[in-house]
């Protein structure tokens, strides 16, 4: 899949969309760190469309709960890191 990067701030944000490649109708991504009182807060927001009309909505319902694993898994990958 090919993306842009639909908004940038260094540290801050980062937004990427897919231009191309892949089975998605479209697929979009949003990171943002903010200050927290303990350290940093990290948000992640994920918008997938599968093509194939209500077929692909239902895939899509079911695919959800493998994409939040992965985002889990992610997440804490990125939290062990930041804390080493």
């Amino acid at each position: 899949m090919q993306f842009e990067v639909t908004e940038w701030k260094e540290n801050e944000k980062l937004a990427i969309r897919m231009i191309s490649g892949g089975s998605y109708k479209s697929y979009e991504q949003h990171f943002a760190v903010e200050p927290a009182p303990s350290g940093s807060r990290v948000s992640f927001m994920e918008e997938i469309i599968l093509p194939f009309g209500v077929l692909g909505k239902l895939i899509g319902v079911i695919a959800q709960g493998m994409s939040n694993a992965s985002v889990d898994k992610m997440f804490a990958k990125l939290k062990v890191l930041a804390e080493a």
